[in-house]
C-alpha cells in the first residue's frame, strides 16, 4: 500500500536574511552580523519540516519562472518534497520578503513582497488527486473565496469515502483580517494565530479558543500557540487542553517557529497521537527550532523529543 501524503496550500517565496546586533535606524548604515537566503513561505515551510521529520509531504503553489525562483525549486527538490502540482507563471516576479533578525531582542521583522504572481484557483487544485493524500493543510489568504472552494471539494470528496480513506483538513488562519471566517466551514482542525486572535479582540491563548468557539459554534479543533505564554487548544467535544513552551538559553532565529510548530502538530495528530502530545511535540519542536538559524538543525534534534 502506498504512503499518502501531506499536503501543504499556500506560498512558496524567497526569503533574504540579515542578522543585526538591534534592528536598523532608519537612515542609517550598519553591517549585519550574518545573512542568506533560503525558501519560505508559511506552506512552504510546514513542508520543509514535515520532510525533516520524516514524512512524505508536497506543497501547492504558485510558481514564478524567475531565475531566482529555480534556487527554492532545487531546494524543495533536495528535500524530496513533491511539487508535481504546483503551477508556473510565465514572466511574473518572485515574491520576496526581507527579514531583519535582531540578536539584542530576539525579534524578526518581515517585509514581503509579491508584486504580480497570481494565487491558486480551485480549478488548479482540482487538478490534485484526492486519494494521495491523508491530510491537506491550507494556509490562510486573501484569496478566501478560492480556498473556500477547495476546501468544500475536500468535504465533497470525503463524503464519498469510509473514515479511514477521508482527508483531514487543517487550516493557519494567522493575518488579522475579517475574511478569515469564510475559511472556518468545514475544517477539522483550526491552528488560530495570536495576529488573529487579537484582531477579534482576545488577549490570551485561553480566552481566545473559548472565545472563538463560541463565536463560531463547530465541531473542529482549534489550536492557539501564543509565543511564550503557551498553548490552548480545545478538541472538537469542547475537552479544553494547554502546555508551556520550551524555550532554548538563546533565541537566535524565530523567522517560521509557527510554521514548525504547525507542522509538528500536523506530524502527530496524522500518525493518530492524541492532542496533548501533538501540542507539547509542536512546542518542543518550536523551541528547539529557534536556538540556530534555518531548520535544517533540527534533523540532528528529533531525538530529544518526547
Amino acid at each position: 500500500m502506498v504512503e499518502k501524503r501531506t499536503l501543504c496550500v499556500g506560498l512558496c517565496n524567497l526569503d533574504i536574511i540579515q542578522v543585526c546586533e538591534q534592528f536598523p535606524l532608519e537612515d542609517s548604515d550598519q553591517r549585519s552580523t550574518k545573512s542568506w537566503w533560503q525558501r519560505g513561505g508559511n506552506a512552504s515551510n510546514n513542508c520543509t519540516v514535515l520532510a525533516l521529520l520524516g514524512a512524505k509531504c508536497e506543497l501547492l503553489a504558485t510558481f514564478s519562472d524567475s531565475e531566482h525562483f529555480l534556487f527554492a525549486i532545487r531546494d524543495l527538490q533536495r528535500r524530496g518534497i513533491s511539487t508535481e502540482n504546483c503551477v508556473f507563471h510565465e514572466g511574473r516576479e518572485i515574491p520576496l520578503s526581507t527579514v531583519w533578525l535582531s540578536a539584542n531582542s530576539a525579534t524578526r521583522t518581515i517585509v514581503h513582497s509579491n508584486p504580480n504572481l497570481p494565487e491558486l484557483t480551485v480549478d488548479e487544485f482540482r487538478r490534485c488527486n484526492l486519494k494521495c493524500y491523508s491530510w491537506i493543510h491550507f494556509e490562510g489568504r486573501r484569496s478566501v473565496d478560492e480556498i473556500a472552494k477547495m476546501i468544500d471539494t475536500i468535504k465533497q470528496w470525503n463524503k464519498t469515502r469510509e473514515s479511514p480513506d477521508r482527508i483531514t483538513v487543517s487550516v493557519d488562519l494567522e493575518k488579522p483580517r475579517d475574511s478569515n471566517s469564510q475559511l472556518i466551514p468545514n475544517v477539522d482542525i483550526i491552528f488560530l494565530g495570536k495576529d488573529f486572535a487579537r484582531f477579534l479582540g482576545y488577549n490570551t491563548p485561553s480566552k481566545s479558543v473559548h472565545g472563538f468557539k463560541k463565536r463560531y459554534p463547530g465541531s473542529y479543533t482549534i489550536i492557539c500557540p501564543w509565543g511564550n505564554i503557551g498553548v490552548s487548544a480545545l478538541d472538537q467535544n469542547n475537552k479544553y487542553l494547554c502546555c508551556g513552551v520550551y524555550p532554548p538559553t538563546t533565541i537566535q532565529d524565530s523567522l517560521g517557529a509557527g510554521d514548525t510548530f504547525c507542522a509538528g502538530c500536523i506530524f502527530q495528530l496524522n500518525q493518530g497521537n492524541s492532542l496533548q502530545k501533538a501540542i507539547e511535540y509542536g512546542s518542543q519542536l518550536a523551541g528547539l527550532k529557534i536556538e540556530d538559524f534555518g531548520f535544517d538543525h533540527l534533523k540532528d534534534k528529533i531525538d530529544q523529543l518526547k
